[in-house]
């Protein structure tokens, strides 16, 4: 959807996650780097950091075929590995668009297409998709046998990486590494998220990490990484400044009272653009570099914000989200929920402008 009049729009620095994507490199050994850009580069924008990000890659990873697809069409030509499962359907576009499949069960060696390149997928504890490791040697047989598909790598996934001291993260790292001694000829082993990449340095990170949520600038757990830069800051403007009095009430379900007489702002955005209704009477904003309080029921076109005795003008600069305002750590926090969600809950109605600074 092309946004003519958009109503807000989100800052992303290209560059921010260039950098971020060399410090995770260098924390790593220099292990190569698959970037992960599914859901849209979760709401940044996938091809737009694709092309940014590219030259200091080495893969990129998507959940579905169509997403890869886009990618591709967008003009990408590092290697993309869909991490979703192969079908009948979809089996051609493998070879069409030249993706790289996963294969996370014993049918999939049958449903894709001769010459189709793939990475096996085990399943050492995230309990989602994936081989058992008892697995391993009716897997590796399977792999020989289907000659006509192409080996390229080998993964597994960390359930809880994402803080360290997580001795189950330890168990899956033990059974990924154990069960690689049935598969020495594969090219590219890869384990290691942004979380096992950033939290646990002693691990084998084998010889590729991918990162999704880091190279954005943000850790998925409650650790707190400052050597990452926020990628992104979401900004709006106050539509209507209007006078409210003490014992006013505001927005659906009148949840609120205005405490004293003083001055609301209307913003335009609201659950329809991706601020959870969760937030409601929870959520901070900035206006000229100071916080001011969300009030009422966040609905679905609009915010109210109670400025107290500052008079905004209409049309004032209103930072939602990154900057000096709340960033996607504090908005996950209040919601009850995780970063990921608060990025990927962004809806086409926001839009996307980029810089290399």
């Amino acid at each position: 959807m092309k946004n003519n009049f958009p109503n807000s729009f989100a800052h992303i620095r290209l560059e921010a996650i260039t950098r971020n994507i060399k410090k995770i490199k260098e924390r790593t050994g220099g292990k190569k780097i698959l970037s992960v850009v599914k859901c849209d580069a979760y709401r940044h924008g996938a091809a737009e950091v694709s092309k940014h990000i590219e030259e200091h890659i080495d893969w990129l990873a998507v959940a579905t075929v169509d997403e890869g697809i886009e990618l591709r069409m967008k003009g990408i030509k590092k290697p993309i590995l869909i991490f979703g499962v192969p079908t009948y359907d979809n089996a051609a576009a493998y070879i069409t668009h030249n993706l790289t499949a996963t294969i996370s069960h014993v049918t999939h060696f049958s449903i894709l297409m001769d010459g189709t390149g793939y990475h096996l997928n085990f399943d050492t504890g995230m309990g989602r998709l994936g081989f058992s490791p008892e697995q391993r040697e009716e897997v590796r047989t399977l792999a020989v046998m289907n000659q006509r598909l192409v080996c390229k790598g080998i993964y597994s996934h960390y359930a809880t990486a994402d803080d360290p001291g997580s001795d189950f993260a330890t168990l899956q790292h033990k059974r990924f590494k154990s069960l690689l001694n049935s598969f020495s000829e594969v090219p590219l082993v890869h384990m290691s998220n942004t979380g096992a990449a950033t939290n646990y340095p002693e691990f084998n990170h084998f010889d590729m990490v991918r990162t999704g949520l880091g190279m954005l600038g943000y850790n998925s757990g409650e650790t707190r990484h400052h050597w990452l830069e926020h990628a992104l800051t979401w900004k709006s403007v106050a539509t209507q400044v209007r006078p409210i009095k003490k014992g006013d009430v505001v927005s659906y379900s009148s949840t609120w009272s205005c405490p004293e007489d003083g001055f609301l702002a209307t913003i335009p955005v609201g659950y329809g653009d991706g601020i959870p209704r969760s937030l409601s009477n929870k959520l901070y904003v900035t206006i000229d570099e100071k916080q001011y309080p969300q009030v009422g029921n966040v609905t679905m076109d609009y915010i109210m914000v109670f400025l107290g005795d500052d008079k905004v003008p209409v049309g004032a600069e209103v930072t939602l989200l990154g900057g000096t305002s709340w960033n996607a750590y504090n908005w996950a926090e209040a919601a009850q929920t995780n970063v990921h969600e608060i990025f990927t809950n962004i809806t086409p109605r926001v839009d996307k402008r980029y810089s290399n600074d």
